[in-house]
């Protein structure tokens, strides 16, 4: 009996490509990390649990520039 293909392979992929630009290399490494534990609990009883960390280390990011966002939109053309 083979595994199942993850469903979730092709999201997975595309947030590693995104994660990888960023220049702050902590940053990078923790949602590497934080994706690679999400990919690895595919079927498992974890996988929630590393969505929601991952879900969790973005929200943290974002809401550091969340105040500024209404200002720098405003900024555009």
């Amino acid at each position: 009996m083979t595994a199942s293909p993850n469903p979730h392979a092709k999201l997975i992929e595309e947030l590693r490509a995104a994660a990888a630009t960023s220049r702050d290399s902590v940053r990078r490494e923790r949602l590497l990390t934080l994706l690679q534990k999400l990919e690895h609990s595919h079927g498992t009883d974890s996988f929630g649990g590393h969505v929601k960390a991952l879900i969790a280390e973005a929200e943290a990011d974002a809401a550091e520039i969340a105040p500024f966002l209404s200002r720098l939109s405003s900024l555009l053309p």
